[in-house]
Formats: structure tokens, C-alpha cells, sequence
């Protein structure tokens, strides 16, 4: 019965959804067109606080990530993606390496 509770976390594990914090300095300072060479043109276009946001879509409708980059003028300030910690991952290990979990 132990066997099968853990076998069960495990599996539930790798359907965690969440917010990963991609840090400040994989694509802090460089222009938009830094985020758009490797993710290609953003699905979603807005404003936060008066700060430009632009957000990419990836995965399907059952395993989703959302990233969003926040503007500070013309640089990136902001690097996140929220959603299927599976699906956002490739995207942080694509950006220089994820620098932590949230939830």
C-alpha cells in the first residue's frame, strides 16, 4: 500500500501546475526581439502598471504555459512563465536555465 502511495505522488508530480520565476537576467536588458528570436511573435499583447507585456502560449489546452515578458521601456525587465512546470521548463532551460519554483 506504501508502494502505491508513492507510486501515485510520483505520478501526480509530473502533472504539477504552477508560476516559475525564470530569474532577472535571462533576457533582463535586451530588447524584445531577444524573446521573440527564440520564441517566436507573442500570442497576447497588454499593460500592467503602465509596462508593456507581451505573452507567448505553448503546450495544448490540458498542459499550458504562459510566458510573459515585462517591458521597462525598450528592454525586458520581466521574465515568467506560468502554468505545466513540464511545459515551462523547456522554455527556462531555453532562456539560460530556471532559477527557481513558485506556486
Amino acid at each position: 500500500m506504501r508502494n502505491l502511495v508513492i507510486l501515485a505522488a510520483l505520478a501526480l508530480a509530473g502533472c504539477s501546475v504552477g508560476t516559475l520565476n525564470f530569474g532577472t537576467t535571462n533576457y533582463k536588458g535586451q530588447p524584445l526581439s531577444a524573446a521573440i528570436e527564440r520564441l517566436g511573435w507573442p500570442e497576447e499583447q497588454g499593460t500592467i502598471a503602465g509596462q508593456k507585456t507581451y505573452t507567448w502560449i505553448r503546450g495544448t489546452a490540458l498542459q499550458e504555459c504562459r510566458i510573459r515578458v515585462t517591458m521597462a521601456g525598450e528592454v525586458i525587465d520581466t521574465y515568467e512563465g506560468f502554468g505545466d512546470i513540464g511545459i515551462c521548463s523547456q522554455y527556462g532551460a531555453a532562456a539560460g536555465g530556471l532559477k527557481g519554483y513558485g506556486g
